[in-house]
């Protein structure tokens, strides 16, 4: 099955834009896998927070990143994916290096990422130019994530544990979303065009 090709624009950056259906596999193993930790050893987890976050940030980040170089379909969503990557990888690298830091902001940390992640999956629901169903897919994901930075700072004294496994729950929600959109539009676009 061939791509569409949906012409239009949103704020002067080209609305045709989908990123490799791999991308979004890997990212999705990589919160299950993040999720299922944080989950289930959340004590431990609770003593380096700061840097398991800060490492899916800066993972995150450089996939972002390459998603934003391999883009072939307009100039401005790719600057604004490299934008927000190379903004993540700078945000991952402060947490990493300072722990204590981390502590006191990981409840803000979680809202920002969760608010970044939602916004950008949105964008490329509305931007993409794959099927329904997967516009549909990343759309529940960027809701997903919306949610859950509104939920963070709407109530930023809760304990840390429980923050720690709200966030493992988005994250095994979030992943398997993600794998299904990446599913989805390899189907789609069928071994030739999925490579």
């Amino acid at each position: 099955m061939s791509e569409e090709i949906v012409e239009g624009s949103f704020l002067g950056c080209a609305t045709n834009f989908t990123p490799q259906w791999w991308t979004f596999v890997l990212l999705g193993l990589l919160a299950i896998v993040l999720g299922f930790v944080a989950f289930a050893w959340t004590p431990f987890f609770v003593l380096f927070v700061g840097e398991f976050i800060g490492i899916m940030v800066i993972i995150y980040s450089i996939i972002t990143i390459i998603q934003g170089i391999k883009s072939r379909e307009g100039a401005g969503a790719s600057a604004a994916l490299i934008i927000l990557g190379i903004l993540g990888v700078i945000i991952g690298f402060f947490v990493i290096s300072s722990l204590l830091s981390a502590w006191f902001l990981v409840t803000y940390l979680i809202a920002i990422w969760a608010f970044i992640t939602g916004f950008s999956n949105i964008f490329m629901a509305f931007s993409g130019n794959a099927g329904t169903g997967y516009k549909i897919l990343l759309l529940i994901a960027g809701i997903i994530a919306v949610i859950l930075g509104f939920y963070v700072l709407v109530y930023p004294l809760m304990a840390t544990e429980v923050v720690i496994q709200v966030f493992a729950l988005f994250n095994m929600a979030w992943g398997i979303v993600l794998i299904i959109s990446g599913l989805t539009v390899k189907g789609m676009l069928g071994g030739e065009k999925a490579e």
